[in-house]
């Protein structure tokens, strides 16, 4: 028997360990071999659970943290706005026993912290958009200015990534051909694209200055 505590710290260990969650293993070439550079996050959980493996008193805080934040879809579960994979993380949150045969559980529980991560800064970001300001241009106009990176998602279908950041007190957005790290400022030069009714603005044609 496993408890709550135990099955959510240990899921935050391996978010911390693998920097976020890995659904598979990871892989990488060194001399013509493959060689696992780290073990998907389910991998981990179930191979400590199978050592009985005890989290550190933090993780099991950050732990209960996110086995919270999920108990706190009950509200969207009676308003009906649950997605399958929300119903199924409130289901999980609500349990504090578990046992060698939730395999599916622990696999799930082994990607929550970071999915919990994502939605607190998308719920941030929302909250300081609204708070912005619409950014001062015109379509086509040239604009140079500071930016600080907030966020940055790949996107299999158009092979670039998506880079959304601060200028000044606005809100940006454009595709790159190069992932920029969260947090990181650049200087740019970019035309804008389309201005939103969101407050949030698009630009294309972006040179990265520094």
């Amino acid at each position: 028997m496993f408890t709550a505590d135990q099955v959510w710290g240990l899921a935050v260990e391996a978010d911390r360990i693998n920097d976020g969650y890995l659904k598979d293993d990871k892989w990488e070439q060194v001399n013509d071999q493959a060689r696992k550079v780290s073990d998907a996050n389910k991998v981990m959980v179930k191979a400590w659970l199978r050592e009985n493996r005890q989290p550190s008193a933090e993780d099991v805080e950050k732990g209960r943290e996110y086995r919270k934040f999920f108990n706190g879809y009950t509200l969207k579960a009676l308003m009906g706005n649950l997605s399958d994979f929300d119903r199924q993380a409130l289901r999980i949150a609500q349990m504090d026993e578990f046992t060698g045969r939730n395999m599916l559980e622990f696999a799930i529980i082994s990607c929550l912290p970071s999915s919990a991560r994502r939605e607190q800064e998308r719920t941030e970001l929302k909250r300081e958009l609204f708070t912005s300001v619409q950014l001062d241009g015109n379509i086509g106009e040239v604009i140079r200015g500071d930016i600080e990176v907030v966020g940055c998602s790949f996107s299999s279908m158009y092979n670039k990534f998506k880079i959304k950041a601060r200028m000044g007190e606005a809100f940006v957005d454009f595709w790159f051909g190069t992932p920029l790290d969260k947090g990181v400022t650049r200087t740019v030069q970019a035309k804008i694209k389309a201005v939103r009714g969101d407050k949030t603005t698009a630009l294309n044609y972006v040179k990265i200055r520094g």
